[in-house]
């Protein structure tokens, strides 16, 4: 019987092959799958520094280390709480004078809502994160919006601090006037998520959208608080801070996007009145007095 060398040395070269094809066929469908992996879990540990970071800055350091040092300890073993209802607690505690706890809750319509209300900020602030990660490590991250992404969320964590406190304590004074704020500050902060892709292209109306929002805040919030505790400074320095921080990213939220939208337009070498619509412009206005309006009003 003969053998065929020539034969068995191709038989074995495309057995090779075919091998070899499979492998790479394996390792590019598994690149994907990896980079994705590697996505979700930077956005999960950055989300989860930066939510537990802020009530640690805010209270462990702001307040307990800055604003009010000077405040009375708490003597853990001598002191008592008769507020509390030990719903939560079962049948180990009674309602009555009970001892020190770390963190007291009561079964209340109230204490549901400050939770729905913590979930909910807390979901969209690691769904932006999310969403803003992938950006960053391909490289398709738009800086100028990037920024006033960054610089927005001391005035969401202080919405989300206000409601907690307006539930916590049933105070409702500026309820409404700042629900009015929040909403229209999340409107915004979307459409800048939108455009910290730099494939999403620039567009008047996300630009007016951007602008015309802020420049209502900068006009309520003015005339609101700002002027009269930061411009003529009667208001204490814990005022002056919050206000400042309030409205410094309304300006930038306004300046910004122009700047960004004007570059863009030099670079398509394309005219502001190209872009924008008469109509366009009028919504605006009517937005930003109407706006102004109820924001006084409430």
């Amino acid at each position: 019987m003969h053998f065929n060398k020539n034969k068995a040395t191709t038989g074995g070269n495309m057995i090779q092959r075919y091998m070899e094809k499979q492998l790479t066929s394996l390792h590019h469908a598994s690149v994907p799958s990896v980079t994705n992996y590697k996505d979700k879990v930077i956005a999960f540990l950055t989300g989860a520094l930066v939510i537990i970071l802020l009530p640690y800055i805010h209270i462990g350091i702001i307040h307990l280390k800055l604003w009010v040092p000077a405040k009375t300890r708490v003597f853990r073993n001598n002191c008592s709480c008769s507020c509390f209802d030990t719903v939560f607690r079962g049948e180990y505690e009674q309602p009555g004078t009970t001892t020190y706890k770390h963190v007291y809750f009561n079964a209340t319509w109230q204490t549901l809502r400050i939770w729905i209300l913590t979930v909910i900020f807390i979901l969209l602030a690691y769904e932006s994160i999310k969403y803003l990660i992938p950006l960053a490590r391909r490289r398709n991250l738009r800086i100028s919006m990037f920024i006033l992404y960054v610089i927005n969320i001391y005035p969401h964590y202080y919405s989300w601090w206000s409601y907690f406190s307006y539930y916590n304590e049933d105070f409702y004074s500026y309820y409404k006037h700042h629900m009015l704020f929040t909403i229209t500050e999340l409107m915004s902060s979307a459409v800048v998520l939108n455009l910290c892709d730099v494939r999403n292209e620039f567009v008047s109306w996300k630009i007016l959208a951007i602008v015309s929002i802020n420049i209502m805040h900068v006009l309520v919030g003015g005339m609101d608080q700002f002027i009269h505790e930061v411009i003529y400074g009667h208001g204490a320095r814990f005022h002056k801070a919050r206000n400042i921080g309030l409205m410094v990213p309304d300006i930038l939220h306004v300046a910004v996007p122009l700047w960004a939208f004007h570059k863009y337009l030099v670079r398509k070498e394309l005219q502001w009145k190209d872009i924008f619509y008469k109509e366009e412009l009028l919504m605006c206005i009517v937005f930003i007095s109407i706006g102004t309006l109820i924001g006084r009003l409430l």
